[in-house]
Parts: structure tokens; C-alpha cells; sequence
């Protein structure tokens, strides 16, 4: 007996984007600050999903954290608390030293007060008070050392940020 065909689905182009990492973590800081915290977090899985050594949790934390607040202004209060739980906990290993000129304590920190909100009164109570929610700052003055130290990907093998060309969806 031979399987019914399914209709075949339109296939979703690609195209090819040229960024840095610099570049693509001082844009999601501004996204993020000005509460486009789904663009932060695609912004910050185009270095993610390239990312192969130990940042690729550092980022992942950073996007667990974005989409939480995704959650948060949508008010799924179950979503948040689960992706406010794992971003910090995503977070924890990069706190006390930080990384790639992130403010990964302050962001931690942040996290786990605004999932103490969310569990204790609720998303509106995050999204009532700004100064529950993170502030995402980069600091690029030391990003050449912190590149080699984390041998990321992106940069040379002096730490010079690289234009990497990256595939993503052909958005017409």
C-alpha cells in the first residue's frame, strides 16, 4: 500500500546576511531596552546558532531571558517562569566574572528578582515597574580578550571581530 502524497509546502528561501558579533550584541541591547524583546532574541540566535564553544550557553541565557519577556507582555506567566529559570540558570556560570562585555550578573540578578515577581503577584506586576526588568548592556572595551579567552566565534585569533556571513529565512 503506498502512502497518500501530502501537497508539498512552499519552500522558504535563504538568503545570506553579513554580521558581527559585536555588532548583533550592542543590537540586542537596544532591543531589548526598548522592550522588542522577541527582535533581541532573534537577534541574538543568528550568533547562537553559529556558536559551537562554551558562549553558546552565555547566549543562550541572553535569548531565554528575551523570550521570557515575550511571555511576560503576553501574560503567560507559566512560559516566563520557566524561561526566566533556565536564562539565569543558562547565566550562572558567566555572573561572576562576566563575558564577551555582557553585564551577565546584573542580567541574572534581574532575571530571577522579575521570576520572584511573576511567581509572587504576576507577569502585569513586571511589567508595571521598569526597574524589574533587565537592563541588557555590552561594553566592547575588552571584547578582544574576552574573544580569545572564549575562543568565539566570530572574531580571529587575536580577538578582531570578524564579518561572518550567516544564512537566515528570505523574509519576501
Amino acid at each position: 500500500m503506498t502512502q497518500p502524497q501530502s501537497p508539498e509546502r512552499p519552500r522558504r528561501g535563504w538568503v545570506t546576511k553579513h554580521i558581527t558579533v559585536p555588532g548583533n550584541l550592542a543590537l540586542a541591547c537596544r532591543e531589548f531596552n526598548s522592550g522588542l524583546y522577541y527582535e533581541c532574541h532573534e537577534t541574538l540566535e543568528e550568533i547562537w546558532q553559529e556558536e559551537e564553544g562554551d558562549v553558546r550557553d552565555l547566549y543562550k541565557g541572553l535569548i531565554q531571558v528575551a523570550a521570557a519577556f515575550v511571555h511576560i507582555t503576553r501574560g503567560n506567566g507559566r512560559g516566563a517562569r520557566r524561561l526566566l529559570a533556565t536564562g539565569a540558570g543558562y547565566l550562572d556560570p558567566y555572573a561572576a566574572e562576566g563575558a564577551l562585555g555582557v553585564n551577565v550578573a546584573e542580567i541574572c540578578a534581574a532575571a530571577r528578582a522579575a521570576l520572584a515577581t511573576v511567581e509572587g503577584v504576576g507577569c502585569d506586576a513586571v511589567l508595571a515597574d521598569p526597574a524589574r526588568i533587565p537592563v541588557y548592556r555590552f561594553d566592547p572595551s575588552g571584547l578582544a580578550a574576552e574573544a580569545v579567552r572564549w575562543r568565539a566565534w566570530g572574531f580571529d585569533r587575536a580577538g578582531n571581530a570578524r564579518t561572518m556571513p550567516i544564512q537566515v529565512p528570505d523574509e519576501n
